[in-house]
């Protein structure tokens, strides 16, 4: 009798617990933004970016528009090669709070917390335009 109470006991203390971790609220992620940006001159080369927000900036004069994007700020950098459809996605990420990039220059200003990751490079067949 003692062993089935015990039993009772635990599983009730079990229930308890699972039903917090079950009943509690999930936060959902802000949706990210994604873009690919030519670089300029007509280099085979993109960058990708990725970020939680982000402003077009007219330029006024001949420097170019800037792209501002803001919010753990993802760049990475894709080569094609000069012949056949083969891309290699670059092996380092460069992560930022925020990120300028210049669509005349190609010119990337990076503020906040900045710091570059390495991952296994990928190289991958894209269509040929």
């Amino acid at each position: 009798m003692k062993l089935l109470m015990l039993s009772a006991a635990m599983v009730c203390q079990v229930l308890a617990l699972a039903s917090r971790s079950v009943c509690q609220e999930t936060k959902a992620q802000p949706e990210r933004l994604h873009f690919s940006m030519p670089f300029p001159d007509g280099h085979k080369v993109k960058f990708e970016l990725v970020a939680s927000s982000a402003q077009r900036i007219p330029s006024s004069d001949k420097t170019g528009d800037v792209l501002q994007l803001r919010g753990n700020v993802e760049v990475t950098m894709i080569t094609c090669r000069p012949t056949g459809n083969l891309c290699d996605k670059s092996p380092l990420v460069l992560h930022a709070d925020a990120v300028d990039y210049n669509e005349k220059t190609g010119e990337i200003d990076t503020h906040g917390d900045v710091h570059i990751v390495l991952i296994e490079p990928i190289s991958k067949t894209v269509a040929s335009k």
